[in-house]
């Protein structure tokens, strides 16, 4: 009978410590999702699609704690975005003007030109042409959407400037960001396209590109890029204040902007 007693409390001693152990497993459990991590919300042109993620990896050296979630596309759609309540805390456009259009409705502060960069013709590798003019009739030449695509705007507007626009109209067919440019080039559905030269030197980094440059555009105004806060996120003004800072600028000098 003893035996069985010592057996019988040996088993309730194990139950009683199995018992505070897997308290101090959730106790360990609540602690680190108390510890809970922000999450900054940026919305950004999609010719920053490559360059942001460096930029983050560099802004979170010093914001370790932080999950910055990046949404990309055409800065005029991510302006309607954010106009209809999207939950953004930054937005880095391809332009100065859907920046100003929201900071006139309230809807952006602490605004911060970022960057400059070019737009390039481009066409297939083995092309023979010196410019949009040598375009055939049944070629393609893509660009962005002018309404929503700031490339697509600059584009259209360089060739009205140069008496172009109704030469290559019947030629024209569009995306939905200049990312989507590059890739009908590439894959041989346009046999032209405008493009953001920052964008062309990433396709060339990437491996064997399929485009090449056929010149670079001269436009009337440069290709500014614009930033500006979208709600009180103190998070959002510290990444403003981290792209005015000499790293920022460092790595979109590498991504080939002007900063």
């Amino acid at each position: 009978m003893r035996v069985k007693h010592l057996i019988i409390s040996f088993l309730v001693i194990c139950l009683v410590l199995a018992g505070c152990s897997n308290d101090d497993n959730k106790d360990n459990s609540k602690a680190k999702n108390n510890k809970s991590t922000q999450t900054l919300h940026v919305s950004a042109a999609a010719s920053l699609t490559d360059v942001t993620k460096d930029l983050e990896k560099a802004f979170k050296k010093k914001h370790k704690d932080v999950d910055v979630s990046f949404n990309y596309g055409g800065s005029g759609a991510l302006r309607q975005q954010i106009e209809k309540g999207a939950p953004v805390d930054v937005f880095m456009s391809a332009n100065t003007k859907d920046v100003d259009a929201l900071a006139d409705k309230d809807k952006a502060r602490n605004t911060y030109e970022y960057a400059q960069n070019q737009l390039v013709l481009i066409g297939v590798k083995d092309s023979n042409y010196h410019s949009v003019a040598d375009i055939k009739r049944d070629d393609k030449l893509a660009i962005g959407e002018a309404k929503s695509v700031p490339a697509g705007k600059y584009a259209e507007q360089y060739l009205k400037d140069n008496n172009l626009f109704d030469k290559v109209k019947s030629n024209l067919v569009y995306a939905k960001d200049v990312r989507q440019v590059l890739n009908y080039v590439e894959k041989g559905n346009a046999q032209l396209g405008y493009v953001y030269k920052t964008d062309l030197y990433q396709s060339q980094q990437n491996g064997d590109s399929k485009v090449k440059e056929i010149n670079t555009t001269d436009l009337k105004k440069p290709i500014t890029y614009k930033s500006a806060t979208t709600t009180d996120n103190k998070l959002a003004k510290e990444w403003i204040n981290f792209l005015k800072t000499n790293k920022a600028k460092d790595i979109l000098k590498k991504y080939k902007f002007d900063a």
